[in-house]
């Protein structure tokens, strides 16, 4: 059930933003459009292609601690996306993704 209505929500244009989302879906095979797919992931990945986990991610850019859960993955991947955006807008993105990089810690 859950796959017909990931695939619905695709027919739809609804946008789905989550951590690693790209292959999760991959793995239930479900090909939506890159255009509705946002993935956290990619979001913050190094020049090399290096991620980061949501562990690690949270405290950096959200300034709060990661609590396990599918629930809390899910507001966490929605609110890193939505600070991509806020950075994006002032121009503070490349600054602190560089910063994040520097600690080099991935996964």
């Amino acid at each position: 059930k859950a796959v017909v209505s990931t695939q619905s929500t695709g027919d739809r244009g609804i946008i789905l933003v989550g951590h690693n989302i790209t292959r999760q879906l991959k793995f239930v095979n479900i090909h939506l459009p890159s255009q509705q797919c946002i993935d956290t992931t990619d979001l913050f990945k190094n020049s090399l292609g290096a991620t980061h986990s949501l562990q690690f991610l949270c405290p950096r850019i959200l300034e709060a601690d990661f609590v396990p859960g599918p629930q809390h993955a899910a507001l966490a991947s929605l609110q890193l996306y939505e600070k991509f955006l806020e950075l994006k807008r002032a121009g503070q993105f490349e600054k602190t993704l560089k910063s994040l990089h520097s600690e080099g810690n991935t996964g």
